[in-house]
């Protein structure tokens, strides 16, 4: 039966799910979207059979109130996910909530009380959760393999860094910075393979590139670097050959957002868990993943080799798994988040829900205190 949802923002996010609701041959159709770009989404759209009928409307109040919605995404930026989010949960239609839930402790605490009782009516944009190889990683895990966890090495070199910095993802009032916007994911599948949410947080943040003395609202093609700056959107494009995703210049004294962080996290087991996130590297320098050290074996994985590699102790041996999902589509996890909404429109509760997205963004938070006290910050959940 075709299935009818509305966006509450139709950025790039939710186009993203669209592509991965093809991907799965999902039957659902677009209600009505609430977007300020709704000229531009029209124009995009057109050739579109899934928005042949598509209402678009000038609020969020508005769009709840059509009928025949058997699903809504939340795909605004970061700042209006919540106040969106309680909004969705309280008129009890299923809820596709992008990531970070919350961008500080007030939303957190608003969101926490609109979806008490109901954080299975809701998945949250969390992909790596649910991508083959952490699937993967969880099924190892619970085999016995590694013994008793001791400790988690995890790590995020992130290769596309700039665009915290060139577009509007630099303003951590939008984002309530990094560790909320990029930590969030790691900070859930990490949780989701120890079957635990940490309890404290101690962390440090640095911003030693992304910074400058260039002048506060320059844009790349304005600047007399434009063709030699190795930030500018003229380099990212034309020599590195990657995504143009803005072009406010990186090293303004309005860039925001720190561009590397260390953080230590306790699981309630007395685990440690060690985690690292930089923006600075490019290309082959990507890292993501993390080991999970036990006392029979440990296990480690890299979503951009693809790669999962056991090493038990008791044998002169080690395994290889390698998977061929490509980091464009979160590592096949966005479809596998398609299909958990459709799964939650049906009446089936998402292994991807609310209460995992509150998890991580407590410990997100906590982190973030954290780098800014200076102490050893307690997870508020």
């Amino acid at each position: 039966m075709t299935k009818n949802i509305g966006f509450i923002g139709y950025g790039l996010r939710s186009r993203t799910m669209m592509k991965a609701f093809a991907a799965i041959e999902a039957d659902i159709r677009v209600l009505a979207i609430t977007d300020p770009r709704a000229e531009q989404i029209r124009a995009e759209t057109e050739n579109d059979a899934r928005f042949a009928q598509t209402v678009f409307v000038e609020s969020a109040d508005g769009l709840l109130k059509q009928d025949g919605l058997d699903g809504v995404f939340v795909g605004t930026r970061c700042s209006l996910h919540s106040g969106f989010a309680a909004k969705v949960l309280a008129g009890g239609i299923p809820l596709y909530l992008e990531k970070p839930v919350c961008i500080n402790e007030e939303q957190y605490a608003g969101l926490k009380a609109a979806a008490e009782g109901k954080t299975d009516r809701a998945v949250v944009s969390f992909p790596l959760r649910v991508s083959p190889l952490v699937r993967e990683m969880k099924r190892i895990v619970e085999s016995g393999l590694l013994g008793k966890l001791t400790m988690v090495q995890a790590v995020n070199n992130v290769p596309y860094g700039s665009v915290y910095y060139h577009s509007w993802y630099r303003d951590p009032q939008e984002t309530g910075g990094l560790f909320l916007q990029k930590s969030t994911h790691d900070v859930d599948y990490i949780s989701y393979l120890t079957g635990e949410t940490p309890v404290d947080a101690f962390a440090r943040t640095t911003k030693l590139h992304y910074k400058g003395n260039k002048p506060a609202g320059l844009h790349c093609p304005d600047c007399a670097e434009y063709f030699t700056c190795r930030e500018s959107s003229y380099v990212v494009k034309h020599i590195l050959k990657e995504e143009v995703t803005g072009d406010a210049c990186c090293f303004a004294v309005d860039t925001g957002n720190e561009d590397g962080a260390s953080a230590i996290f306790t699981l309630p087991s007395g685990a440690i868990v060690s985690y690292n996130q930089n923006f600075v590297v490019k290309k082959g320098a990507a890292r993501r993943g993390c080991r999970l050290i036990g006392t029979d074996a440990s296990v480690e994985f890299d979503f951009y080799t693809g790669e999962i590699r056991e090493d038990r102790y008791d044998l002169p041996q080690t395994v290889m798994h390698t998977f061929q999902s490509g980091a464009h589509s979160h590592f096949g996890g966005d479809e596998a988040l398609a299909l958990e909404f459709m799964g939650l429109m049906n009446g089936k509760k998402p292994e991807s829900d609310l209460l995992a997205g509150l998890n991580s963004a407590a410990v997100c938070l906590a982190a973030k205190r954290s780098s800014e006290s200076g102490l050893l910050e307690p997870v508020c959940i």
